[in-house]
């Protein structure tokens, strides 16, 4: 309960900062949106450091026995080719008891962390309104002892101009775990997201004629929908009551729209609501053979960030 007091007090003060006129610097606007779309490492020689929260209601099981509320926080910092991040996700468990798979003593799970290091090996545009991004990526999941579940791979995507700022963006992500069981090959995700810039929104807004005379502080805001997928394992710790020493695949699809304010060249806030849809929680051995998927019902959520480049 503190865990999600504070992250509702965190997306308050990101609303207050949206609307509060201290931010007086005028922006310098590009037609290409920064969020969701733009790849996940530039070449640059200016840090960038970024911090987002996301909730995700209490939901039951579909079996009706035992809920939980997921709260994340994630830390990544951004420089030259390189893209590190930091994440936990904390589960708040109700009726622990009832949960199948659970010791009626202890929840499945409280904390789980993953760490991921990226680098940029393509980022170019191709004919007109194209452009499209590679990165390759190493990754570390675990419930408490660090490295847990080690993977490498790629993540990608595409995005299309497809009408004067507005873009169409398709990301791919697949990191594939050290050998286990053929069940458990690793990470999937995937997304599909439509984005505009602030400044291409404004003028999008005015030759429609929806609004002649925009109010002041409009042409610093963007907007973006994206619906995604993701299939993400944890290692479990060795005292687990769930599985010792076993795997977690968490299974998601989410569908979110969202707010991004830049008031100067430095600051960008994004907040906005999610549904997530399509959860399963995949329980596996420590050889990673699959041992039982749980479904929890579908639940409304909500997210925000704060990036900062120096």
């Amino acid at each position: 309960m503190h865990y999600l007091c504070r992250l509702l007090l965190l997306q308050f003060l990101l609303l207050f900062l949206a609307v509060h006129p201290a931010f007086a610097e005028e922006p310098s606007f590009t037609s290409r949106p920064g969020f969701l779309l733009a790849a996940p490492t530039n070449v640059s020689t200016k840090l960038r450091m970024e911090a987002d929260v996301s909730y995700v209601e209490n939901s039951d099981f579909t079996n009706g026995l035992g809920s939980v509320a997921v709260a994340r926080t994630t830390i990544s910092a951004d420089y030259s080719i390189f893209h590190f991040s930091y994440g936990i996700s904390h589960f708040m468990w109700e009726d622990k008891g009832q949960v199948t798979f659970a010791s009626s003593h202890r929840e499945p799970w409280d904390n789980l962390y993953d760490v991921t290091l990226q680098a940029r090996l393509l980022n170019n545009r191709f004919w007109e309104n194209w452009r499209y991004w590679v990165n390759g990526e190493l990754s570390s999941s675990f419930e408490r002892d660090f490295p847990g579940a080690v993977g490498a791979g790629f993540d990608g995507g595409v995005a299309y101009d497809f009408w004067d700022g507005w873009m169409l963006g398709i990301t791919a992500k697949t990191v594939a775990l050290s050998a286990l069981h053929q069940d458990l090959f690793g990470d999937v995700e995937f997304g599909l997201a439509v984005a505009v810039s602030q400044k291409t929104l404004r003028e999008t807004l005015k030759r429609m004629g929806f609004f002649p005379a925009l109010p002041g502080g409009s042409d610093k805001i963007g907007f973006s929908m994206a619906l995604s997928g993701a299939d993400k394992t944890y290692r479990l710790s060795p005292d687990s009551p769930v599985r010792k020493n076993g795997y977690l695949g968490l299974v998601r699809a989410k569908v979110g729209a969202y707010l991004d304010y830049s008031p100067d060249k430095s600051w960008t806030i994004s907040v906005g609501p999610e549904y997530h849809y399509n959860r399963r929680y995949k329980l596996y051995d420590s050889q990673g053979k699959l041992h039982s998927t749980h479904r929890l019902a579908d639940g409304w959520g909500g997210y925000a960030r704060v990036l900062y480049t120096f």
